[in-house]
């Protein structure tokens, strides 16, 4: 609970303290990712959770829009719902306008976005914003 009172977002000292200021400042922020093992990668996890800093710091971080480009390597949908449910909440907890969702299955390998139509989603999603 020492968010912003040491002079940083975090009392930890690593790339969070780089990443606060560049969020708070951010009219949008769009998080991309694959599903690992059905949920939120660590990395990008981390950073979600974090967000908590800036709110126990008495930061305004409401109004900002959202996006989120998702893909997994099942045909499923369903399979990105571990990724789709969290930042949709996060969205509304924040307060934050979510503007839109990529989500594209069946990606496992390199190139094989390129098989879907993906890249035009997320041209359309850019486009929103």
């Amino acid at each position: 609970m020492t968010c912003f009172k040491t002079g940083n977002a975090c009392s930890f000292d690593d790339d969070f303290n780089l990443i606060a200021p560049a969020i708070l400042e951010a009219d949008a922020v769009v998080y991309t990712m694959p599903v690992y093992w059905y949920s939120i990668p660590a990395q990008i996890k981390g950073v979600i959770d974090r967000i908590f800093s800036p709110v126990v710091g008495g930061k305004d971080v409401a109004g900002k829009k959202m996006g989120l480009i998702c893909c997994c390597e099942e045909h499923n949908p369903t399979v990105m719902d571990g990724v789709r449910i969290p930042i949709e909440r996060t969205a509304a907890l924040l307060k934050w306008d979510m503007v839109g969702k990529v989500l594209i299955p069946g990606v496992l390998n390199e190139r094989e976005i390129k098989k879907t139509n993906g890249c035009k989603q997320a041209a359309e999603l850019a486009h929103k914003f």
